[in-house]
């Protein structure tokens, strides 16, 4: 078996259609799962998580490696960077950004190849396309990083481990993508409110984000 590939996984949309992706590929997967104390549906999540690595190692029988059990790390655990903090802050200082991007950030330095789910119409992007270039790596496919050519120091800093091998994609072509080559059932079993452990409380973010994506269909029933 070679090296397990590292994927960050919440459970939710565009990273489960990534680990889909990679697994079809054939790669081994180590999904990584970061805990948040100020996400409510942590464990709602994790239990996601367990679920979807069953149902697709079930469903993709034909790949050849598997989907390792996902490896927990509480965010207050992550290693900090002093260079990368500086980096943040003084980011902040010029536009809005979550705190997300410093942690993982840090965490990008400590496992090699982490992507990052952004997907083609992120309204939370911090970046454009046109600053991305597009690499070769071991996944076999599309992945963009930073085009340090394109894009002022300090994001470059900040994002340069990172690949977004979902910029070229956006929601909806991943549900018609999905619905084409039989997984689209999988997919909607992906979790996506932070507030609740049962029901979408239809209140938070996501949710509102995933009604004005065209996905108000998963807040139902």
């Amino acid at each position: 078996m070679d090296k397990a590939k590292n994927v960050l996984w919440t459970g939710g949309w565009d990273s489960t259609f990534r680990v889909i992706q990679l697994y079809q590929r054939g790669l081994t997967l180590q999904p990584i799962y970061v805990i948040d104390p100020s996400r409510s549906s942590t464990q709602k999540e994790i239990e996601t998580i367990k679920l979807l690595t069953n149902q697709i190692q079930l469903r993709f029988k034909n790949s050849d490696e598997k989907i390792l059990p996902v490896k927990l790390i509480k965010r207050k655990d992550i290693r900090s960077n002093l260079y990368l903090k500086v980096i943040y802050k003084l980011i902040k200082r010029k536009r809005r950004i979550g705190t997300q991007y410093k942690w993982l950030a840090y965490l990008a330095k400590q496992y090699s190849g982490l992507e990052q789910g952004l997907h083609k119409e992120d309204r939370d992007c911090l970046f454009y396309y046109n600053e991305l270039k597009e690499i070769t790596d071991e996944t076999g496919g599309k992945n963009w990083v930073i085009d340090r050519k394109k894009i002022d120091f300090l994001r470059s800093q900040l994002f340069k481990n990172i690949r977004f091998p979902l910029m070229y994609i956006s929601k909806l072509e991943m549900k018609s993508y999905a619905e084409k080559h039989g997984f689209l059932d999988i997919m909607n079993n992906t979790w996506f409110c932070h507030k609740s452990n049962e029901k979408p409380c239809g209140k938070c973010g996501p949710c509102k984000q995933y009604v004005v994506d065209g996905f108000g269909y998963r807040l139902e029933g």
